[in-house]
């Protein structure tokens, strides 16, 4: 699995300390909606699983995984309609 850009919505807030904890194992997180979705940058598998235990293990429930191709500055949309 290629490293992903990774959407993930709980159910209510992640606390200021777990996205202080998250930012510092996971580097580039940016939330929307008053911390009830990260979106967390250059994810391989491994670390996808250890931030999914992270968010379990501190009791919040996973509403939906958006996972996509990590963007780059060289990145083009390929996509057709």
């Amino acid at each position: 699995m290629a490293n992903r850009r990774c959407e993930l919505t709980m159910r209510g807030p992640v606390p200021h300390t777990l996205l202080a904890l998250i930012r510092t194992r996971f580097g580039r997180v940016s939330t929307v909606d008053d911390r009830t979705v990260l979106i967390v940058e250059d994810l391989d598998q491994a670390s996808l699983r250890a931030l999914l235990n992270l968010l379990w293990d501190n009791g919040h429930e996973l509403l939906s995984l958006i996972p996509s191709a990590a963007a780059t500055g060289n990145d083009r949309d390929r996509s057709s309609s």
